[in-house]
C-alpha cells in the first residue's frame, strides 16, 4: 500500500468520525463543537471512544452512565468512508475534482444516515452541500458547469413535483388504510436532496441517478413487503420508507459510473 493510498486511508477514517459525530447531534440541534456524548443518557465519551473503531478496540465501547455499547452503525461508518475515499483517489487521482467528490460523499453518507434514524434530511447540512455543488460546477474536470446547473434545475424541479404530489398521496392513504397517517412519501429535504444530486450528477446523469433512485427504491420495497407481509406476517398497510438513501445511492453511482452507464446505454 503506497503512502499516498494510506494517507486517503487515513483521511477518510476521520472523515468517517465526523460523519458519525454530525449524525449524532445535528438531528437534536446540537452544534458539531459539542463532545461526543452518549445518545441514551448523555454523559460525555472518553476521548477514545469518540472514534467507535478506537472504542471498540480499547475495550472503551461501553456508556460509563448506562452501559450501552457504541452503535455499530458509527463501526459501519468509520470502515466504509475510508474504503470510498480510496476507491475514489484510485480512480480520479489527487485533484481538485477529488476533494470536491470526498466532500459529495460526505454529504451522501450522512443525510442517508439521518433519514434511515430520523427521518430527517437538514436545512443544516444541505445548504452548505448545495453552496459547495454551484462552487464545485466551476471545478468539474467531467462536466461543463452548464451541464451542472442543468442537472441541478432538473433535479429540483423533479423532486419539487413528487414534493407536491406526496401531500394529497399522503391524505389518499390515510383513507385507504382507514387511518390518521402522519408520515408524507416525500419531505422537503427530499427536494434539497434532489437538487444536489442534479448537481454532482449534472445532466444527463441526473437522470439515471434517478432512475436508479426509483428502481432500487422499488425492489426495496417489494422486499420489505414480502418480508414483512408473508414471512413475518406484520405489515403495516402503506407503510413509509424514508426515500432519501436511494436518491444518495443513486447520486454516488451517478456521480462516479454516470459516464460509463450512458455509454453502455448506446
Amino acid at each position: 500500500m503506497s503512502a499516498q493510498t494510506l494517507f486517503f486511508a487515513l483521511f477518510g477514517w476521520l472523515a468517517g468520525v465526523l460523519i458519525n459525530h454530525a449524525a449524532d447531534v445535528l438531528p437534536h440541534q446540537v452544534g458539531l463543537g459539542t463532545a461526543p456524548f452518549c445518545p441514551r443518557c448523555g454523559m460525555l465519551r472518553p476521548s477514545l471512544a469518540w472514534s467507535a473503531v478506537l472504542g471498540y478496540l480499547s475495550d472503551r465501547r461501553l456508556c460509563l452512565g448506562c452501559g450501552a455499547s457504541l452503535p455499530f452503525r458509527n463501526v459501519v461508518v468509520e470502515l466504509v468512508t475510508p474504503v470510498v475515499f480510496v476507491g475514489l483517489l484510485w480512480r480520479y487521482g489527487l485533484s481538485v475534482h477529488l476533494g470536491l467528490l470526498c466532500l459529495y460523499s460526505v454529504v451522501l453518507i450522512l443525510v442517508t444516515i439521518t433519514d434511515l434514524e430520523h427521518q430527517l434530511i437538514q436545512h443544516a447540512v444541505m445548504l452548505p452541500a448545495l453552496t459547495i455543488a454551484l462552487v464545485g460546477a466551476f471545478f468539474n474536470a467531467e462536466l461543463s458547469a452548464r451541464r451542472v446547473l442543468l442537472g441541478g434545475a432538473v433535479g429540483l424541479v423533479c423532486l419539487f413535483a413528487m414534493y407536491l404530489a406526496a401531500q394529497p398521496l399522503s391524505r389518499l392513504m390515510g383513507r385507504l388504510a382507514r387511518r390518521p397517517v402522519s408520515e408524507v412519501p416525500f419531505g422537503f429535504g427530499d427536494v434539497t436532496l434532489g437538487a444536489f444530486v442534479g448537481l454532482i450528477t449534472g445532466l444527463p446523469g441526473v437522470l439515471v441517478a434517478l432512475f436508479i433512485t426509483v428502481l432500487s427504491a422499488g425492489v426495496v420495497a417489494a422486499l420489505f413487503l414480502v418480508v414483512r407481509a408473508l414471512i413475518l406476517r406484520r405489515y403495516t398497510p402503506f407503510a413509509v420508507m424514508p426515500y432519501g438513501p436511494f436518491l444518495a445511492l443513486g447520486g454516488f453511482i451517478a456521480m462516479v459510473y454516470g459516464a460509463q452507464i450512458m455509454l453502455s446505454l448506446r
